[in-house]
């Protein structure tokens, strides 16, 4: 009696085991599905009549295991994860791995459990041509399983992104080719802050209930209701932003610092984003193309904490200078951990039991500072000029374990804010056109007073809203049929 009750207890916990990486595989890694359930049982299953095609089985759900906690919060791998994973620092990827205390961990966990006792079930005891029908399904049924794909998508993702960062080193020396080019300057400074991870749904600019842009929401100036990035991260977004791209491809050489170098223009890069080496990143080798550049950290992305106001020490002699001059200046700014982000700034929002997401608010709150400082430094040196302001991508927000992180799968990872200051504009203008970030480029050269035969200068308020898609690291998508979120408040 004693021996059923202990076999039957064995018998549930294999059950138990079994239905475990029957739903935690294919919902953390991204295929959560009902096909993709029973597919996920019927390879344990079948697997289980020989112990080398068991532990082949067992040994591939282990190592796409280790996904479970990034695909859990950011859904199926694509080539943008791949290739922000190969660019992340030490110090950004500790931050990363803390997003993982929490569930992830915790089912990352079961799944390595529920593996080991998947292991200590005793094999189908069958006669051999059963077995060998059973192995000849688990081929079948696995040809086109979502573990093979995804094996097969990681391999073509690193083969990929290895290729792409040798074919950007490559085109760090390639010289730009616009032809054509002419200048007929409007301002004598032009000022492109480039902000980081900031959603526009977050800004009470665009009606965002907590006040955390109150200078903004006032200014005078041109602010894009409906500005939609070129893709939801840094790595992939500043190049389709900054140089002429269709999406898919992207001329690197062939972008607005070298264009306004052709148009006669003194350049000038101020970054908070640190500095690794002249040709590891896209924005880097951008970048280099400036006259004149400036580093606050050298080193990795976040060798050390510098706040986004150092930044503007340097821009008042820089102002001064006689020359015609393009100032970049490349914000550390909302970009996780937002908290470490403040750097004494006050956290005055508590809208979340999330600290993070108020930490994110306050961030907002501190940009409102940095572009009302850098907009009076501007104005006091007394000659024209026009700021523009984006921020790369949007960012994920919400109430999960990792509240503040980044996506590709939502609206608010790309409708970004986008404002136009200048000195000779002195009321509040709002446009609601949909406009792409793919469109940059051409809003840059108008600001500017450059023509080229690449780029046709074109006014915001020319603009007309059309079909605008997105890179989500793996495809260009239509924007309108991503998701929209719940917004926090």
């Amino acid at each position: 009696m004693l021996q059923i009750k202990k076999t039957t207890r064995i018998s549930f916990y294999n059950i138990i085991a079994l239905l475990c990486i029957t739903f935690i595989m294919p919902i953390c890694l991204g295929y959560k599905n009902t096909g993709n359930y029973f597919l996920t049982l019927a390879i344990l299953l079948l697997a289980n009549v020989t112990k080398p095609s068991k532990y082949t089985v067992a040994f591939i759900f282990f190592i796409l295991s280790f996904y479970i906690p990034t695909g859990f919060q950011f859904g199926r791998l694509n080539y943008g994860f791949i290739i922000s994973a190969i660019e992340t620092d030490s110090h950004e990827t500790r931050e990363f791995l803390r997003g993982f205390i929490g569930l992830p961990l915790v089912l990352l966990f079961v799944c390595w459990l529920s593996l080991y006792r998947y292991l200590a079930i005793p094999l189908f005891k069958i006669n051999k041509k059963y077995r060998y029908l059973c192995l000849a399904l688990l081929i079948g049924v696995s040809i086109n399983s979502y573990p093979k794909r995804m094996i097969k998508d990681a391999v073509s993702y690193i083969f990929q992104s290895k290729k792409d960062l040798t074919t950007l080193k490559n085109e760090a020396f390639i010289p730009d080719t616009f032809s054509n080019v002419t200048a007929n300057p409007k301002y004598n400074n032009i000022i492109v802050v480039v902000g980081e991870s900031v959603a526009a749904n977050y800004l009470s600019l665009y009606g965002y209930p907590h006040d955390d842009t109150p200078w903004l929401r006032n200014a005078p100036g041109v602010f894009l209701e409906n500005y939609i990035s070129t893709a939801p991260n840094t790595f992939l977004s500043l190049p389709r932003t900054l140089a002429i791209s269709n999406g898919k491809e992207t001329s690197v050489n062939n972008n607005v610092v070298a264009l306004a170098n052709r148009a006669g223009y003194d350049t000038y890069w101020i970054s908070n984003q640190g500095f690794v080496g002249e040709y590891d990143t896209p924005s880097t080798v951008i970048a280099m193309r400036a006259n004149h550049r400036y580093f606050l950290k050298s080193g990795d992305y976040n060798s050390k904490l510098v706040d986004d106001f150092s930044m503007l020490d340097l821009l008042p002699n820089i102002l001064k200078k006689p020359e015609n001059k393009v100032i970049f200046i490349h914000m550390i700014g909302s970009h996780p951990d937002p908290c470490k982000r403040l750097m004494g700034y006050p956290q005055r929002f508590s809208v979340s039991g999330k600290k993070s997401v108020n930490c994110y608010i306050s961030s907002i709150n501190k940009l409102d500072d940095f572009i009302h400082r850098a907009y009076n430094i501007a104005k006091e040196n007394q000659k024209s000029f026009a700021m523009i302001y984006f921020s790369d991508h949007g960012m994920s927000i919400d109430n999960s374990d990792r509240p503040v992180r980044h996506g590709n799968a939502e609206k608010q990872n790309y409708h970004v804010p986008f404002f136009i200051l200048t000195n000779d504009v002195n009321k509040h203008i709002e446009i609601d056109t949909s406009i792409s970030a793919y469109q940059f480029a051409n809003i840059f050269s108008f600001l500017s007073g450059i023509s080229s035969q690449q780029i046709k200068p074109t006014s915001v308020f020319d603009m007309k809203s059309q079909k605008i898609e997105v890179f989500n690291g793996g495809n260009m998508v239509d924007y309108q049929d991503l998701s929209s979120s719940i917004i926090i408040h």
